[in-house]
């Protein structure tokens, strides 16, 4: 229907420009050329017109065609014309852009009606030329009548073009008014659309899914943190298990080793005893039937000699039996000596080993004592200098603080009494020059006056804006004393928790020296007493001693061990110490830096109102001196 409307209200345009043209062949070239314009006019019209309702139509045959449902918004837009396409997908977004509509149209039909005015204008100046050159150039009345008509025929030739103009317009707003309209229907289809099988692709459908899936997320952070709840309480009680696990299986290595260890001091010392036992044994059984031979040769040495000296034999029996019984007591008692001496070079070795051990036991422990009373002695030192410089540091600061707001107060003062002078001379040399100028010169001496009570009222301002600065300053320098009072306290309460953890750690040395030093001297008796009691069994005991010297070695590392721990600790102490130094110097220069700020901003401002004061009083010198001069030249 609308297509049939445009094309016939297009046939009707054309028609009447063909009329209207072919009217003119032949007889008006100027009306001709104008109808001709308008007709190029009206087809540049339609022509936008034919290319605005095909996109009309693309439009509406891709909403036609839009699948259910639709899952990318860009498949369809394909399907849409290529200038449609942005201004659609802003549509469908939620943006509130209009689509593309006729540009030229609007302009080309108020174009056509003036067209066609001009031609008739022109047709009638043209006319009415020819009736005024023929009036002019006749004086006959025939010849006059006909000059008149001719402009009255001209007439419908001229209104010609207002006819082909005003009928194109009117065909070409219908077209477009019935384009508009369909564009109309279609967008409304659209905005359908938007609102039911667009709608997921709009932004504010987006933005309504993101805080569902947000409320959700919001929703499911609660379960979150209770299973990351159990899980850290899960890992807790592996942690437990596992310490647990790790301290029963340290238990046991333990008890393990030293039943192991138990076990090889039970099998040397069975085996030294039987080794010992066996020693004895074969030596015995070695001896056994040497002296048995030897009392079988002597026994016959003595039955030959009995056979043969018989008689000597009773008379040196005696004899022989006295030197047999000196020799016999001579070597059991010289085998006794040797027993007895080799014993005691034996026992004096092993006193001599032992006290040469606890010697050297006792110097370890009392060099580790000594070391460790002058590395606790070094860093209390070394803390109470710290102390020191930092209580040295703060007193500095406090009296530099002093310094400057000494200096400040009395920078303030003197330039308040600088304005009160200022201010007293200023009104005294205004009262005088009132007193001397009189009624004469009583407008500029009201403005005068005005200015010179203004004067005190912004130097007053200037005073207070000055004390308000004062006031700001001390407060801020209050604040910054307090802060730094406060790390004074905390730099304090550190240093007297490092004293107090140094003592303790003095304390816990000295209580494991003490208990090192009274277990070795239970280890030195315990080893004496033992010697003495079974010299038999000193291999033994010095294999234990050898162990207890191994384990008093590994005493002495773990002490050195100590030693490099708290040594290390004192270094990061003292680190530590020196970035509180630091950053308590930073904030002083960055104090300092804002103080001398403020007192470059005081100074400022105090010249401002020296310097205004005295364009003020040099003003007040030179309108004297005008006065004075004028009086003079007057007089």
């Amino acid at each position: 229907m609308n297509r049939l409307l445009v094309f016939g209200a297009f046939a009707l345009g054309l028609i009447a420009v063909v009329w209207v043209g072919w009217g003119f062949v032949g007889t008006s070239a100027i009306a001709l050329a104008m109808t001709l314009a308008i007709g190029a006019t009206y087809l540049l019209g339609a022509q936008e017109i034919r290319r605005y309702s095909a996109l009309t139509t693309a439009l509406g045959q891709a909403l036609a065609e839009v699948p259910q449902p639709l899952a990318q918004l860009g498949d369809w837009l394909s399907h849409v014309p290529p200038a449609l396409q942005g201004p659609v997908r802003a549509r469908i977004e939620g943006e509130r852009g209009a689509l593309p509509g006729l540009t030229l149209t609007p302009y080309l039909i108020g174009l056509l009606v003036m067209l066609g005015m001009l031609g008739t204008f022109l047709g009638l100046v043209v006319t009415f030329r020819g009736a005024v050159f023929t009036l002019e150039g006749t004086a006959d009345l025939q010849a006059i009548r006909s000059a008149l008509a001719e402009p009255i025929k001209g007439l419908g030739l001229a209104f010609g073009t207002s006819v082909v103009g005003v009928a194109t317009s009117a065909m070409l707003g219908l077209m477009s008014a019935v384009s508009r309209r369909e564009r109309l229907q279609v967008v409304r289809e659209l905005e359908a659309q938007i609102a039911t099988v667009f709608r997921p692709f709009s932004l504010a459908h987006q933005r309504n899914e993101a805080f569902k899936a947000l409320q959700q997320q919001a929703g499911a952070l609660p379960a979150v943190v209770n299973q990351l709840q159990a899980l850290m309480e899960q890992m807790e009680r592996r942690g437990q298990q596992l310490d647990e696990q790790l301290l029963a299986r340290q238990e046991a290595f333990h008890r393990e080793t030293t039943t192991a260890y138990q076990a090889l001091g039970q099998s040397v010392a069975r085996s030294l005893s039987d080794s010992l036992s066996a020693s004895a044994r074969i030596a015995g059984e070695t001896l056994q039937p040497v002296v048995a031979n030897a009392m079988t040769a002597i026994a016959a040495e003595s039955t030959r000699l009995h056979e043969r000296v018989h008689a000597a034999v009773d008379t040196q029996m005696q004899g022989l039996f006295g030197a047999f019984e000196q020799r016999s007591a001579a070597l059991i008692t010289g085998v006794q000596d040797t027993a007895a001496r080799a014993q005691a070079e034996q026992s004096a070795q092993e006193q001599q080993r032992q006290a040469a051990w606890t010697r050297s036991l006792q110097a370890m422990a009392t060099t580790l004592q000594t070391e460790w009373q002058q590395l606790g002695a070094q860093t209390l030192a070394q803390q109470q200098a710290v102390g020191q410089t930092l209580e040295q540091t703060a007193t500095r600061w406090r009296d530099e603080l002093a310094t400057l707001r000494g200096e400040e107060a009395a920078r303030s003062e003197a330039a308040v009494q600088r304005l009160a002078e200022l201010q007293a001379s200023l009104n005294t040399q205004v009262s005088t020059h009132l007193t001397a100028l009189g009624t004469a010169i009583e407008a500029p001496m009201a403005r005068l006056m005005d200015a010179a009570s203004q004067a005190p009222k912004a130097a007053a301002e200037v005073m207070a804006q000055l004390r308000r600065e004062t006031t700001q300053l001390g407060e801020r320098d209050n604040l910054a004393l307090q802060e730094r009072t406060t790390l004074m306290n905390n730099i304090g309460s550190l240093l007297q928790t490092v004293q107090q953890a140094t003592g303790e750690q003095r304390a816990a040395i000295e209580s494991l020296v003490t208990s090192a030093s009274s277990v070795l001297d239970q280890v030195g008796r315990q080893f004496a007493e033992t010697v003495g009691a079974q010299a038999h069994r000193s291999e033994d005991v010095a294999a234990q001693v050898s162990g207890s010297a191994i384990e008093l070695a590994a005493l002495g590392e773990a002490f050195g061990h100590g030693v490099q721990l708290f040594a290390a600790t004192n270094e990061k102490l003292i680190d530590s110490l020196q970035r509180i130094e630091s950053a308590v110097g930073q904030s002083m220069q960055r104090s300092d830096e804002q103080l001398a700020y403020y007192v470059a901003q005081a100074r400022e401002v105090i010249d401002l109102s020296i310097s205004s004061q005295q364009g003020i009083v040099d003003d007040l010198r030179r309108l004297r001196s005008d006065q004075q001069r004028t009086a003079e030249s007057a007089a």
